[in-house]
């Protein structure tokens, strides 16, 4: 049986996997976080949606 917190991470994924920002390598990190033991760590969310290093922001 399905529960509600899963529920929820569902359609979150499924609703970020409709934006051209967020990549599949993305929304798989994510669902395993959402899907581990415990609860994710806010720094587990910020290493998902931080761009690479070598990567220029301007």
């Amino acid at each position: 049986m399905v529960t509600l917190p899963q529920l929820i991470a569902e359609k979150f994924l499924a609703k970020l996997s409709e934006s051209a920002d967020i990549d599949a390598k993305m929304i798989e990190t994510l669902r395993s976080l959402l899907a581990a033991k415990g609860k994710p760590k806010a720094d587990d969310f910020v290493k998902v949606f931080s761009p690479p290093a070598e990567e220029d922001l301007a």
